[in-house]
């Protein structure tokens, strides 16, 4: 017999005489889940692994296919045969045709228009993009740090690769993920660059109020123009990266590899270091802040 207090466990469904009564919110979350497999399943399949199409015999590659290696373009090559260019094998080729897979379901998500959401996406990226790469600089500033054990190592080193690399962290977890959310490569430049020049803004607010309170003239004008061309310039660069990953995996329906980014990513974090080098050891022969 069911007990007149909710809290009692008397009320458990199964102490009761008749069946359970089932919960509305879970019949609602299993239909967003149900929704969301549907949604996202063939995108995320195994069938682009290493030998797991049905048809292994040798197939011409007929389509647009770059080398994981160097990124020559094996067009016309049969799978399996060494790239011309470095001499490795690939280990991924295009889908068959109607097979089911991330190319069907990159193509499909690609058909649907979605150019005016490609720039709400652009500036969602700026205004997470910019405060994230505050904190995430903020965070490894921290006394006790290993970063903040040596305030040279931490400007030449740490900081330029959490920055650069937070600075393009929204636009590259998109592009991994839903890289048809950009339509364009406008899109991908005005999101990175964008949360770049809000990364410098907020940092030099934070620099000009709390860490200098009264800060020159001089240090003000060099802080909202050199800075910010730094920033603005080394996101540029590491954005380079980025649209070849996305260029890549547009045009041949292939899952996105941040990995070709790197090399750009690289050396915007060399450039944005020597730059804090320079910077760091000409304040200090002149005795500015």
């Amino acid at each position: 017999m069911a007990s007149r207090d909710p809290h009692s466990i008397e009320n458990e469904p199964h102490f009761r005489g008749g069946p359970a009564k089932p919960d509305p919110s879970e019949r609602v979350a299993g239909r967003l889940k149900t929704n969301l497999e549907t949604e996202t399943r063939d995108g995320h399949s195994v069938f682009e692994e290493p030998a797991m199409f049905a048809d292994s015999s040798p197939t011409l590659i007929e389509q647009d296919w770059s080398c994981e290696q160097c990124g020559y373009n094996l067009r016309g090559l049969m799978f399996g045969s060494p790239c011309p260019e470095c001499g490795a094998i690939p280990l991924y080729r295009p889908a068959p045709r109607g097979a089911r897979g991330y190319s069907a379901w990159l193509e499909k998500k690609l058909a649907a228009d979605g150019s005016a959401r490609g720039w709400m996406i652009a500036t969602l990226a700026i205004l997470l993009g910019g405060p994230f790469a505050v904190i995430a600089a903020l965070m490894g500033a921290e006394p006790g740090t290993v970063a903040n054990s040596s305030m040279l190592i931490l400007a030449i080193v740490f900081g330029p690769a959490v920055e650069e690399t937070m600075k393009i962290g929204v636009a590259a977890m998109i592009i991994e993920t839903r890289p048809y959310l950009f339509r364009s490569e406008s899109q991908i430049q005005t999101a990175t660059i964008g949360a770049a020049g809000l990364f410098a803004a907020i940092e030099n607010v934070l620099y000009l109020t709390i860490y200098f309170p009264n800060p020159p003239v001089f240090l003000i004008l060099w802080r909202w123009t050199v800075c910010v061309a730094l920033h603005i310039g080394c996101t540029t660069v590491a954005t380079r990266g980025l649209l070849a990953v996305w260029r890549r995996s547009i045009t041949e329906l292939r899952r996105p590899q941040l990995g070709l980014g790197l090399p750009a990513l690289t050396t915007a974090i060399v450039l944005h270091g020597s730059y804090n080098a320079a910077a760091y050891f000409i304040f200090e022969a002149l005795g500015l802040p």
